[in-house]
């Protein structure tokens, strides 16, 4: 499995492949950001998902709405790893690139 399919495999388990790339592959800096960059966003999407189903009468359609939106990036952001590039988002790959690679060193 070369370097674009284990960045986009990353992205398609989150958190849980996140933590996995991020303990496994020490020397592909394009690997780890990734693998750090999903683990971050799908830590901030469980979060998300879980208030917004929590708010009344309306929660289950913002669920709704922001699982499709959600989907649409994962999406994004596997065909753009596919593609050999690595798409920064704005607050997430910053506390990624800050924060939890140094954690898996």
């Amino acid at each position: 499995m070369n370097s674009r399919q284990k960045a986009a495999l990353s992205y398609i388990g989150m958190y849980l492949t996140g933590i996995l790339f991020l303990i496994t592959e020490k020397n592909d800096e394009f690997i780890r950001k990734s693998a750090a960059q999903s683990f971050v966003l799908g830590m901030v999407a469980f979060l998300t998902h879980n208030f917004l189903m929590f708010i009344p009468l309306i929660g289950l359609n913002l669920t709704i709405i922001f699982d499709i939106l959600f989907f649409i990036l994962i999406v994004f952001l596997i065909i753009k790893a596919l593609k050999n590039i690595y798409f920064k988002l704005p607050v997430i790959s910053e506390v990624s690139e800050k924060y939890v690679m140094h954690w898996f060193k």
